[in-house]
């Protein structure tokens, strides 16, 4: 009995010592997280621009001239084929042109022979308003026009002056100042302005065409006049030159 006892307790002393070596389990402990506070995102408030009013520009309506005014220029529509007259301006005055104008051909009769160069001399010059080329003669029967029939290269700018008709395809408004007469002529003195220019007319009643221009720009005062002027007398020969037999011996 006594042994019994004595195993008995042995083992009980065995199993204790080997409850104690047993891997007690480990405890992970897991570190507290800090907090974040949150993140205040501040939130741009963006103020609306105030967009300036847009202002429109008035723009001014387009002057039209009035009903009379129109059918006055445009009178010598169909009616002009062909115009002869005399010219003078400030830069040939005292001088007059007598000038033929029909289609593109223009031709020009100085008063005063014009010196070209050397002892070339012009008198006629006969210009293609197309081409914008210019010829002249000397066509007088006098010691200077040893040939009559030679042509020569001129300047077109030199001899060009503006036909009357060409003014009114310039005029987009005009008005009505005066009824006045003219080389025997009814006319209306009609004007416009562009710019710093004031342009005056003194148009012919029955056939629409000016008799007189004037111009004022910068304090100059500018006067195209063309006088005695017939209507559609114009011929083809009158625009070329033609052979001349006689010439100056």
């Amino acid at each position: 009995m006594k042994n019994y006892l004595a195993i008995a307790f042995v083992l009980g002393i065995v199993l204790m010592f080997l409850s104690g070596c047993a891997k007690a389990p480990i405890e992970t402990q897991e570190e507290p997280v800090e907090e974040q506070e949150p993140v205040k995102t501040t939130k741009k408030v963006t103020q609306p621009v105030e967009e300036e009013p847009v202002v429109e520009e008035e723009v001014a309506p387009a002057r039209v001239p009035s009903k009379s005014i129109q059918e006055l220029l445009q009178k010598h529509v169909g009616r002009i084929v062909s115009l002869r007259y005399m010219y003078q301006d400030a830069t040939i005055k005292p001088e007059e042109w007598e000038t033929w104008v029909k289609d593109n051909k223009m031709h020009v009769k100085l008063r005063e022979m014009d010196n070209v160069r050397g002892d070339v001399y012009v008198d006629n010059i006969y210009l293609d308003l197309g081409t914008k080329k210019a010829v002249g003669y000397c066509e007088r029967n006098v010691y200077r026009c040893a040939d009559p029939n030679t042509p020569i290269d001129v300047s077109f700018g030199k001899y060009y002056r503006k036909p009357p008709i060409d003014w009114i395809e310039e005029v987009t408004y005009a008005e009505k100042e005066t009824e006045e007469t003219m080389q025997q002529r009814t006319v209306w003195k009609i004007f416009f302005t562009e710019g710093d220019k004031t342009t005056a007319m003194f148009v012919d009643t029955y056939y629409g065409v000016p008799v007189k221009v004037i111009e004022k720009s910068g304090g100059v005062t500018s006067d195209f006049i063309y006088e005695d002027i017939a209507f559609n007398t114009v011929d083809d020969v009158d625009l070329d030159h033609g052979f001349i037999q006689k010439a100056y011996n």
